[in-house]
């Protein structure tokens, strides 16, 4: 868990210092590895013992983004954990804590605009498969749709290679387990990417 937090303070402190991307060319992609922390909560409606309260999880993905002039194209496909932690009231007002993990594979299809170099503005839909659908602690759903709305930072200098990715998700889909309540993905994604730039030819 600290390794995340500080992993997300570094990549905000760095940002106050460089100010332009180096990925400016109007036209073109690349493909980019990311890895990241994910604050995970379900958001609960209807009758259940259970109290949500967020998580720290892991993700890892690979990207692919276009650019043509303002505008970008980001499909990703991503492994992630979600999810988070429950806690149940006891005899004597004591409370216990279950974690929850829910294990999804999913492609979100971000759209953005450069507002200024360096910057994308992103949003677009999500549609995630779950891994471990009807099994103790996972959701009760294959498959989760949502929106995702964030931004895309690319760095300079020594670090023009990593861009960082803050980003929201919004799930739609009742994964609930229960049937007398209805369960749906929250999620704060944060993310290093590493981009694989093509080598520029001679």
């Amino acid at each position: 868990m600290h390794t995340y937090r500080l992993l997300f303070f570094v990549c905000l402190i760095t940002s106050c210092f460089v100010a332009q991307a180096q990925s400016d060319k109007p036209i073109g992609g690349h493909f980019g590895v990311k890895v990241g922390a994910s604050f995970t909560q379900i958001a609960i409606s209807g009758s259940t013992v259970n109290i949500p309260k967020r998580g720290l999880q892991p993700h890892l993905g690979l990207m692919y983004r276009y650019r043509y002039n303002r505008y970008v194209v980001q499909p990703e496909v991503i492994l992630s954990v979600r999810g988070g932690t429950f806690q149940q009231e006891q005899n004597g007002g004591t409370r216990s804590t279950t974690g929850v993990s829910y294990y999804y594979a999913s492609i979100p299809l971000m759209l953005g605009y450069i507002p200024t170099e360096g910057l994308t503005l992103q949003a677009g839909p999500e549609f995630s498969y779950a891994l471990n659908a009807g099994q103790t602690g996972g959701p009760g759903a294959n498959s989760d749709l949502g929106i995702a709305v964030g931004a895309h930072y690319d760095f300079l200098d020594m670090l023009n290679k990593f861009s960082l990715h803050v980003r929201y998700i919004y799930g739609f889909t009742n994964v609930s387990p229960e049937a007398t309540a209805a369960y749906y993905n929250r999620n704060l994604q944060v993310s290093l990417v590493y981009n694989l730039f093509p080598k520029k030819k001679k």
